[in-house]
């Protein structure tokens, strides 16, 4: 029998502008991730950026089954790449299309 990989995502809002798009960003990202979940949950968790939506918007896939510990280790995180931020999960999904309609209601509400 062949199972299908579950992933969730995760719409995270940054307090300072974010270039996830280089690799030191993200690099940096997953350090603290690693250092506030441990190697080992950093590992099955397999948190990776999926979109960034804006400077401050991106989204994160991960396995099913980490979100939470995933969204604690992110709110722990102040400081990426010696500058000071915070991370603030806005709303967990099953797919990308609806974190990007939420980003999108956000974005034209505010």
């Amino acid at each position: 029998m062949i199972y299908r990989r579950k992933l969730r995502y995760l719409l995270v809002e940054s307090s300072s502008p974010l270039d996830l798009g280089s690799r030191n960003a993200e690099d940096a990202l997953a350090r603290e991730l690693a250092k506030f979940m441990g190697e080992l949950e950093y590992f099955r968790a397999n948190a990776r950026v999926a979109a960034q939506l804006s400077d401050k918007f991106f989204i994160l896939s991960l396995n099913r089954g980490y979100e939470h510990s995933l969204t604690l280790a992110l709110t722990f995180i102040k400081r990426l790449d010696d500058r000071q931020t915070g991370f603030r999960t806005i709303r967990t999904s099953g797919t990308i299309r609806s974190l990007k309609e939420a980003y999108e209601k956000l974005a034209h509400s505010g």
